[in-house]
């Protein structure tokens, strides 16, 4: 089943920050862009085209890396990856559970990474 892919923008420290703390309840997806980049741009339609994850499972936020170079380089910063573009970074429990830049963006490893969070919290929550 496919979804719309409805992206939150991402322009302010603040935002970004909220957006760590929310994690903790709802995993979220960063989708770093350059929109002069025929790579970034290609990734973006890529990703839209093939997306079938629910808003009910994962919030999904863009930002512009040119626009908001601050931004863009404060979320690189705080995952603790390169600073590349395009770049997805998917954050749950307020940390970095997954990374992916250029040609390796892909729906299918996003889904896959979300499956082993679930999995992990699920597990986590059984031990406590």
């Amino acid at each position: 089943m496919s979804y719309p892919l409805n992206w939150k923008s991402l322009s302010t420290r603040q935002e970004f920050d909220k957006i760590v703390e929310d994690s903790r309840e709802k995993p979220a997806l960063i989708f770093k862009h350059r929109p002069s980049s025929s790579e970034s741009t290609q990734a973006l339609d890529q990703l839209e085209k093939d997306w079938t994850i629910s808003p009910e499972n994962l919030d999904v936020y863009i930002i512009d890396v040119m626009k908001d170079k601050d931004v863009a380089e404060a979320v690189t910063d705080m995952a603790g990856v390169m600073n590349e573009y395009p770049q997805v970074l998917l954050f749950a429990d307020g940390v970095t559970m997954y990374d992916e830049s250029r040609e390796m963006i892909s729906v299918k490893k996003i889904k896959l990474a979300l499956k082993i969070i679930n999995r992990t919290f699920k597990w986590m929550e059984t031990r406590v």
